[in-house]
């Protein structure tokens, strides 16, 4: 008989002898480690598990924290704050205050005059994302996190501070600034705040366990339990408080039939300050109890169970390889970006199952892919509708240039991704001109030098902004290019010549184009035959030659 080679033998094959092998030994040799997983592991990965949720939930808290940290710095210095507070004007600060936190999703801001008196509130409806504008004839200046900035006090994280506020009108977890004038003395208050409820809730769907929020004194606040958990009588605040990290204090507890084990770990904010005590609670009635077999029945059982997993998995290596391998190369197309493809498989079984998850999968990151695209398109025609209301010189340009452009690079044998990042950077060509004061921007007569370089810096902004993000980031040399020239006169950055994107230089010649035939305040549109001859006699200067002639022939044509 011919001796069998190894490289002879297929890959299921040279799986399979290993793996029986192993198996063999893992059964033989490893019976008593087993055993004592069996017998002594549970509860020990059990409480692992109850402390993992714990460190979880502390750093979901900080993460809030720092969310609302980011609001308030957004409302805080939001123009023309401080003067809406001074006149005590409250439709003005809601028209401030309004649009932060419906975009952040805050579910409550409160402006406050210095003394601490309620002059403006927004609340979300709960459950739903509609606010309303309750009369809070309130002072709030007795709570700590509202009396620091009163007092104007500072610590060494700054005039930012936390607490918590059980009032009627709920109980909210707050961050505090304060608003100050030009002169940088201080005019008023903003909180923005998350309810204790909205907490917890969201605890429990990032970390999958019942959560709690205590006081400092063990009075449970808020929870996501059926019923609020009772006051431990072997735990003082002071141990959980003052332990910190060092030791993390585990309790039983019981609600309705079910058992929980609860991890307790102190509710620290920014400067340190510990303002409640947080539980992390895991039902405890669904641990499997060790088995009671001797060593020798649980080594016995595990070599029966492997010797029938061995010969099974020998039987059905051939009929699942190939359909794994099917998935495993649509896989490798779907990480490539190609998201066209699908996985034809037959049968009602698992990998069936499996591959229907796929294509549906896959259908639906396209029908994603497919719905952000527009939602970003749609915003980004929004921008461009506040943009020309505001300069209302421009009105219609954008999409006019927009149209021309695309025009031209078709003639150019753009491909459709290309086209795509053209029109979206046409449309986004003056977003820069949101970081340019109206002052400026909408000056009638002539522009100083100084004014004149600040209207300069929106391609700079453009590109900031656009940078952030990185849906628009293909888009960005149009914005952040469409005022460079060939010759390397133009600005910011003064490239020249093939430094320009492409579809830059295509752009800067629609622009022009618009511009000089279309009407303006100060002049009248220019006749289609003067607007082409200047776009010729800045070709080499102005504008890229090879573009300006596919232009003329566009134009001509």
């Amino acid at each position: 008989m011919k001796r069998l080679q190894l490289n002879q033998l297929s890959i299921r094959t040279k799986l399979t002898l290993p793996y029986v092998l192993l198996a063999l030994l893992i059964a033989l040799g490893g019976g008593v480690v087993i055993t004592r997983l069996m017998l002594e592991s549970v509860e020990k990965r059990f409480d692992s598990q109850v402390l993992e949720t714990r460190k979880l939930a502390s750093e979901l808290m900080v993460n809030e924290e720092d969310r609302l940290l980011e609001t308030l710095r957004l409302l805080t210095y939001t123009e023309g704050m401080s003067s809406a507070i001074l006149q005590r004007d409250q439709d003005k600060i809601l028209d401030l205050v309004y649009p932060v936190t419906f975009n952040a999703g805050e579910d409550v801001v409160l402006v406050l005059d210095r003394y601490g008196t309620v002059l403006a509130a927004i609340l979300k409806v709960e459950d739903t994302n509609e606010y309303q504008f309750p009369q809070i004839n309130e002072q709030l200046n007795t709570l700590p996190f509202v009396a620091r900035l009163v007092h104007q006090e500072v610590d060494e994280m700054g005039d930012k501070f936390s607490g918590v506020s059980d009032a009627d009108w709920g109980a909210y977890f707050f961050v505090s600034g304060s608003v100050n004038n030009q002169n940088d003395d201080l005019v008023g208050v903003v909180l923005v705040g998350k309810s204790l409820d909205g907490i917890v809730e969201k605890i429990r769907e990032e970390t999958l366990a019942q959560a709690t929020i205590y006081d400092t004194t063990f009075i449970p606040i808020s929870t996501t339990l059926i019923e609020l958990p009772p006051t431990p009588t072997d735990i003082k605040p002071e141990t959980v408080l003052k332990n910190k990290e060092a030791q993390t204090p585990v309790r039983d507890i019981n609600i309705s039939t079910l058992t929980y084990r609860e991890a307790l770990s102190a509710w620290e904010i920014r400067d340190g300050e510990d303002i409640g005590i947080l539980g992390t609670a895991l039902v405890t009635d669904f641990l499997v109890e060790a088995s009671q077999l001797t060593r020798l029945n649980v080594i016995l059982e595990i070599l029966v169970a492997i010797t029938a997993a061995i010969l099974l998995g020998i039987f059905l290596s051939r009929v699942i390889t190939q359909p794994i391998l099917k998935l495993k190369d649509a896989a490798s197309e779907i990480s490539r970006g190609n998201l066209e493809v699908s996985v034809d498989m037959d049968g009602t079984d698992e990998v069936a199952v499996l591959a229907q998850s796929f294509n549906e999968m896959a259908k639906n990151l396209r029908r994603s892919e497919k719905s952000l695209i527009q939602a970003y398109d749609k915003t980004i025609e929004g921008w461009v509708k506040a943009l020309e209301l505001r300069d209302r010189e421009t009105l219609g340009h954008t999409l006019r240039a927009a149209n021309m452009t695309m025009e031209l690079a078709r003639l150019m044998n753009m491909d459709k991704k290309e086209l795509q990042n053209i029109w979206r950077g046409v449309l986004l060509h003056d977003i820069g001109k949101m970081g340019i004061p109206d002052s400026i921007l909408l000056k009638q007569g002539p522009l100083e030098d100084w004014e004149r370089k600040i209207i300069e810096k929106h391609p700079t902004l453009a590109r900031e902004m656009l940078s952030q993000i990185e849906f628009l980031r293909p888009c960005m040399d149009i914005p952040s290019c469409h005022h460079e020239k060939w010759d390397g006169t133009g600005y910011p950055n003064g490239l020249a010549g093939e430094e320009i994107p492409i579809t830059a230089r295509l752009f800067m010649i629609v622009d022009v184009w618009d511009a000089l035939t279309s009407d303006r305040p100060y002049r009248k549109s220019w006749s289609e035959e003067d607007a082409l001859q200047h776009i010729k006699e800045q070709s080499e200067k102005h504008f890229d030659p090879d573009v300006v002639k596919i232009f003329v022939e566009m134009i001509e044509t």
